[in-house]
């Protein structure tokens, strides 16, 4: 199901019927946006070795097409390092598929309905995927697309909802839009859809009802992504809305369960984001993170305060993620 992405003043796009919308407090929503330049330096991104003539490499001719910088396989180990990673936090491992070494035979230009070009689909054929009952996020209100997983009738729909796009490479250029294609797409007012631009090898942050972010390269995308979860700028839960805390400063010294419980105002001040990412650290967040036991202490706490779907004595807390949601295949 591809849904309503408002107008944005960096490229055009068409109305379709929205969802049904859910309320959340305002006071969850903590920041908009992720940039490689609002954080610490991350460690040293997984970079792929260049192939052996040299080909995928930048060239000096101007006046000739460039070849893609990375080539489909080399793309396939950063987005496996990248989805491996986020198994080892809130995905489950079961759900990801490592696509066979020719690639999934199942992606053709014929099957994926000629929605984008020869050579977008076979990086496609490349790609890992998480199945798509997988019901995580991997950034507010945002899922990973399984494209191994779409009809014809869905690549249809991605190719002319999205045709009169505009796609900016890093270096300024407009990009042909059958050289871009979504990887996760969003529901409702500012969450993310992830786009890849196979040629230049980058991805684009869209907000929805809000504007399309600067393309940055796939490897510091991921490794940006990771640190973002490292230092729970970034914070999942299970069933729950992946919480964007950037301005949320680190609390010194412990906290107190009582000094939490005690506040009154809405559910997401600073203190009750930092009682989470605790609670996350105190079950071995994000080297040997227990996701059961965490998610038991969190609802633990949660449920008294509010945690049902009419909310409580501080209005709706932690969103949890709606079952039409979890129940439907999104595309």
């Amino acid at each position: 199901m591809i849904v309503e992405i408002p107008e944005s003043i960096t490229h055009v796009k068409p109305e379709l019927n929205s969802p049904t919308n859910h309320f959340i407090p305002s006071a969850v929503i903590l920041s908009t946006k992720i940039t490689s330049n609002a954080m610490a330096e991350p460690e040293t991104p997984l970079t792929p070795h260049a192939s052996d003539d040299g080909s995928y490499e930048g060239s000096d001719v101007s006046d000739e097409p460039q070849e893609p910088r990375l080539t489909p396989d080399e793309l396939g180990v950063l987005f496996i390092d990248f989805y491996t990673f986020l198994t080892t936090l809130h995905y489950d491992k079961s759900h990801l598929k490592i696509p066979p070494p020719t690639g999934w035979p199942e992606l053709t230009p014929e099957s994926c309905a000629y929605f984008k070009s020869d050579y977008t689909i076979e990086v496609i054929r490349h790609l890992p995927y998480f199945d798509s009952t997988c019901i995580e996020y991997v950034h507010y209100k945002s899922k990973i697309l399984d494209h191994t997983a779409f009809t014809q009738k869905d690549f249809e729909k991605h190719r002319n909802y999205h045709q009169d796009w505009e796609f900016w490479s890093s270096e300024g250029e407009l990009m042909d839009p059958s050289n871009v294609v979504c990887i996760a797409v969003g529901h409702e007012s500012f969450s993310r859809e992830l786009w890849l631009n196979v040629k230049d090898c980058e991805i684009f942050e869209d907000f929805h009802a809000g504007d399309m972010l600067n393309a940055v390269p796939v490897e510091v995308f991921f490794e940006n992504m990771k640190e973002q979860y490292k230092i729970l700028k970034l914070i999942p839960g299970r069933r729950r809305i992946t919480i964007e805390a950037e301005k949320v400063p680190e609390r010194d010294g412990r906290i107190m369960e009582k000094e939490v419980t005690g506040q009154r105002e809405e559910w997401g001040t600073d203190l009750d984001i930092q009682y989470v990412r605790q609670i996350y650290r105190d079950h071995g967040w994000p080297g040997s993170f227990d996701l059961e036991t965490a998610s038991e202490a969190i609802d633990k706490w949660l449920e008294p305060l509010g945690g049902g779907l009419g909310g409580g004595p501080r209005g709706l807390v932690w969103q949890r993620s709606p079952s039409d949601w979890d129940e439907t295949r999104w595309t």
